[in-house]
């Protein structure tokens, strides 16, 4: 008959093994969260930057209107002043200076009127696209904040089962005979991998090497701990698998 008691102690063991990489799964999983908001952020700011983009566009746009509209006033209220020291001329050379700067100056008025007109329009679509684009804007902002709002949720979800793994694993560890928990952390410390292997097939499940024959008869026993002999992982035979040697012998 087998000693129950190291195999009561190695069934603990292998259940605290198996709570601890479930809390470090979950760890890792939840450590990755915000990266995935990073990561989201980060392509969030293309929209953001394209509707900055378009907005100074806009605005450097508006800010050439202004020159012009300020251009073409200047060029009418010269040449109304040219119109009004026309009529005032007593000589005919006068006359024809004031009458050249008034015809340059209409020539820089219709050039301005026209410049102004084809900024409006530019401004038009621009402030169209510009629509578009706040409209885009807007749909991905609602969808970034649904999502990052899934991923806070989730991370929240994730905090509650590492607490909830981690009172379990209080629960019992106690229980746990000194030395095998000494050895438990000293292995977890090296090498960061699974102490405790449970046989699978006649086979250790950690290195999936075979098992000698009088190796697999000890650890059946539980009378002593058990090591494989290639990975040193303890070898912890569970019932299933001496009843499954049976029947493959059969």
């Amino acid at each position: 008959m087998p000693n129950s008691h190291l195999q009561e102690q190695l069934g603990l063991l292998h259940q605290l093994q198996q709570l601890e990489l479930a809390i470090l799964s979950l760890h890792q999983q939840r450590q990755s969260i915000p990266l995935k908001i990073a990561k989201l952020e980060e392509g969030f700011q293309v929209h953001q930057g394209a509707l900055d983009e378009k907005k100074e566009t806009l605005a450097v746009a508006e800010r050439e209107l202004r020159s012009k509209n300020a251009e073409l006033a200047d060029h009418q209220e010269q040449r109304q002043k040219y119109e009004t020291q026309l009529r005032e001329v007593k000589t005919n050379k006068e006359y024809q200076a004031l009458d050249t700067e008034i015809s340059y100056l209409q020539k820089k008025e219709s050039e301005a009127e026209d410049a102004i007109l084809g900024i409006m329009l530019d401004i038009d679509q621009i402030q169209e696209e510009l629509r578009q684009e706040q409209a885009s804007f807007d749909a991905e902002k609602e969808k970034v904040g649904l999502q990052k709002a899934t991923y806070e949720q989730e991370e929240r979800d994730l905090e509650a089962a590492v607490a909830a793994q981690q009172q379990e694993r209080k629960r019992f560890s106690p229980d746990i005979d000194k030395d095998l928990m000494t050895g438990y952390q000293a292995w977890g410390r090296r090498s960061k991998t699974a102490f405790v292997s449970i046989v699978k097939n006649n086979a250790c499940g950690g290195c999936r090497i075979a098992i000698p024959p009088q190796t697999l008869k000890e650890a059946r026993k539980f009378e002593k701990v058990v090591q494989c002999s290639s990975c040193k992982r303890i070898l912890y035979p569970l019932p299933e698998d001496e009843k499954e040697t049976n029947q493959a012998s059969e």
